[in-house]
């Protein structure tokens, strides 16, 4: 658990926001410095105190949005969705387990648990990221009851596509739309909440599920599909792409396109998914050495930018942003780096990912003695459009830069 932080938070009225439109040191990362090192030669990088203070703005606002029914969300779609996640930003900011605000959503999350071992709301949906995210949260909770951490994982496990005859074999998908329809954005949530709560890198379930990843990759030499190209990106999943793909006679559409006969000759890949292929392949225990997680740091490296989520479409740049940085933060974590070399030097991660949070938050109240922040994407696209989702991102984001820094 994340180091606690004493919050001063002098809770008012809530702020009502109407609900808006739904080792070897890989190439070009260099190792974190030690705690005591020398950080002058990288300008303009924030200190705890000053991540704190805007991760604390963010913690009072949400706050603010819990209901009466211990949700964090006044609207009716994604309501668990956005409870779930603002729980977990909040416990990894140091809110305390037993904080009540943070009791009443634990007990409003766990009280959708379903005879399936779930958690999740089924005219909803989005069983399987409210599982996983449930599954982080409870590693944050002491004493969480292991027969409710069990039982969400074998729903989990029950949501993995195990026919090897099929292309998305080993993939996770969202647990309401069937077998097929896998990808890399669930797989890598379920990843994460499955190694949160225990369970081995060397398990069965986890290893199907690195070649469900690996064949997310464009990288042909490990993927054995026939779309796979060499830049180390990676897509939404083994037969689609977000960001379009290049056909059989060359034209090139950044619609969103499918793979195999009949389908892109090469799906082109994009940040966010490059991100959260790199984070699933760390936290399955690839090694950074190893060629997969070489090729894709080499592609984020050369795509190393804060104004888009690069390799979308022109028109669709913008969408996905504020998981792209979260992916980015988990990413980097993860690696325990610090700093990326590009083409106009060193680049600090942390300095670089504030910056923009800093710039891209709306701040309430500056001038009171609880002032609070939230963040909100244009692009409102993948629920980015709710400021009571990307603001939980963000608090996860600003927890992992306030944990890589210098005490």
């Amino acid at each position: 658990m994340r180091s606690p932080t004493l919050l001063a938070l002098a809770l008012g009225a809530c702020i009502s926001i109407a609900p808006f439109a739904a080792s070897i040191i890989p190439h070009g990362i260099v190792a974190a410095p030690a705690a005591h090192a020398d950080e002058s030669s990288v300008a303009a990088l924030p200190d705890r105190a000053e991540v704190r203070a805007l991760a604390d703005k963010g913690v009072a606002w949400v706050l603010d949005q819990q209901q009466e029914d211990g949700s964090f969300f006044s609207g009716e779609m994604f309501r668990l969705g956005i409870s779930v996640f603002s729980v977990l930003g909040l416990l990894e900011n140091g809110v305390p387990h037993d904080h009540p605000q943070i009791q009443k959503g634990l007990e409003y999350i766990l009280s959708h648990q379903q005879s399936d071992g779930g958690i999740y709301d089924p005219q909803e949906g989005l069983g399987n990221y409210n599982t996983s995210v449930t599954l982080m949260l409870l590693a944050h909770i002491p004493d969480a009851d292991a027969d409710l951490i069990k039982g969400a994982q074998q729903y989990i496990f029950g949501l993995q596509n195990t026919d090897e005859d099929s292309i998305v074999y080993g993939g996770i998908g969202y647990g309401s739309r069937g077998e097929g329809n896998e990808d890399l954005s669930n797989t890598s949530m379920a990843i994460e909440g499955l190694r949160a709560s225990g369970v081995p890198a060397d398990h069965p379930a986890m290893q199907r599920a690195l070649q469900f990843v690996t064949r997310c990759q464009n990288l042909s030499s490990t993927n054995d599909l026939e779309w796979a190209g060499n830049d180390g990106s990676g897509v939404y999943s083994p037969d689609s792409s977000m960001a379009g793909g290049t056909y059989h006679d060359g034209t090139v559409d950044r619609r969103p396109a499918d793979g195999g006969q009949g389908g892109a000759a090469e799906l082109q890949g994009y940040g966010s998914m490059t991100y959260a292929l790199i984070s699933s392949f760390l936290s399955l225990d690839v090694a950074p050495e190893d060629p997969r997680v070489q090729a894709a740091l080499n592609w984020v490296t050369e795509h190393y930018q804060f104004d888009i989520n690069p390799g979308m479409a022109a028109q669709q740049e913008q969408e996905g942003l504020f998981y792209y940085y979260l992916m980015m933060a988990r990413t980097f974590d993860l690696l325990e780096k610090t700093t990326v070399t590009t083409d106009q030097g060193e680049n600090d991660w942390r300095r670089d990912l504030f910056a923009t949070l800093q710039k891209r938050a709306q701040i309430l109240d500056p001038d009171s003695n609880t002032p609070r922040a939230f963040w909100i994407n244009d692009a409102p696209r993948w629920a980015e459009g709710i400021p009571n989702m990307t603001t939980t991102y963000m608090l996860r984001v600003l927890a992992r830069i306030h944990d890589s820094l210098p005490e």
